[in-house]
């Protein structure tokens, strides 16, 4: 089971998630880090398989982009106001937990206030953060 789980919006920091996989997957191994697109399989039910990982893991990595709150659904409301949106869904199950949940800024992202989030990921914004610069991207990681 993986230990260290990133959680992302593909819409918002995708490529910053995947720079963060991959170095990880060099420094801890790849079956050590679970990323959605890399990590499920063909078929799997994508709600089990969160919920198992996230529950099993040691650390929890929320990538926040600049657009992390806002972006929204097909009728236009942002997405983290449904209790069904995948990455509400993985957040509030790694607080829930005893896990470490280090929110990981991108992109100039900001961390979100108390007041932005859903009373289920309220916990996030007590959070301490890390920063990571594109221009330091590497050496912010060393």
């Amino acid at each position: 089971m993986s230990s260290i789980f990133i959680c992302y919006r593909r819409d918002d920091s995708g490529g910053y998630s995947r720079l963060l996989y991959d170095r990880l997957c060099a420094e801890f191994g790849e079956s050590q880090v679970f990323r959605d697109i890399a990590s499920i399989a063909p078929g799997a039910d994508f709600v089990e398989v969160i919920e198992k990982t996230v529950s099993a893991c040691d650390a929890v990595l929320v990538v926040i982009g600049r657009h992390w709150l806002t972006v929204s659904d097909e009728q236009g409301r942002p997405r983290i106001e449904n209790p069904e949106d995948f990455v509400r869904l993985e957040v509030g199950t790694a607080l829930s937990r005893t896990v470490r949940v280090v929110p990981v800024l991108v992109g100039g992202a900001r961390m979100p206030r108390l007041d932005e989030l859903p009373a289920a990921l309220s916990g996030l914004s007590r959070r301490n953060a890390i920063d990571l610069v594109e221009q330091t991207f590497h050496h912010s990681l060393d």
